[in-house]
């Protein structure tokens, strides 16, 4: 990814040597929560459809053309592979980002706690696919509230949320290239089998993150 889009984020970086896209649309997130709550939860969004999208291709299940965040989620040969914890995760993701996205006046609270949910989703991407020991990934952290701070800088709050968004918007840009670039990949889908220990593998890592229905919203 170009460097330019480097975002560097609190409690993401653990996963940048191996999705930064993903580290740098919650580095997003966390700049914007206290100043826009509403972004945050859309970046936010973005990072759980990003995390989806790439367990699809690590997992090479079908190609879906034009599919929603939705569709992806939904997705029977999606559903055979992963827990169902995790489904709960990203999809309480989706509905706050959707609602942030369709007028909802988003709160900081809110987006406080959805990021907390991106961290686990984080920690179970870098956990199940990356090979990184649970160990080694540093607890999450609360974030800051600089806004008396960025008064105090030659910029306004507002210049400095348009910086962040149009560089979100970036990254939005080159996430849709790569999804072109893979509608166009002739990729060998994964079998049964392949599917049924995947589905394990999950089961096992969002055990090992004690993941339950009350944790999964």
């Amino acid at each position: 990814m170009d460097r330019n889009l480097f975002m560097q984020s609190t409690n993401f970086e653990f996963i940048r040597p191996h999705n930064e896209a993903l580290a740098n649309l919650a580095g997003y997130a966390e700049k914007l929560l206290y100043i826009d709550p509403g972004s945050s939860l859309t970046r936010l969004r973005s990072f759980a459809e990003t995390m989806t999208k790439a367990i699809h291709k690590l997992e090479r299940l079908p190609f879906i053309p034009q599919a929603s965040f939705y569709d992806l989620m939904r997705a029977p040969s999606f559903v055979a592979v992963v827990d169902k914890s995790l489904i709960h995760q990203i999809d309480y993701i989706r509905i706050q980002g959707n609602n942030a996205a369709h007028g909802a006046e988003g709160d900081a609270r809110t987006a406080h706690l959805v990021l907390g949910t991106a961290h686990q989703l984080a920690m179970y991407m870098s956990i199940r696919y990356y090979g990184v020991q649970k160990s080694d990934i540093p607890a999450f952290k609360d974030i800051q509230d600089d806004r008396e701070e960025l008064k105090n800088l030659k910029e306004s709050l507002s210049e400095y949320k348009n910086a962040l968004n149009t560089k979100a918007e970036e990254v939005d840009e080159l996430l849709e290239t790569l999804d072109k670039e893979r509608a166009k990949l002739k990729v060998v889908e994964s079998s049964k089998a392949e599917q049924q220990a995947a589905k394990q593998q999950s089961h096992a890592t969002a055990d090992s993150l004690q993941w339950d229905r009350k944790s999964t919203r």
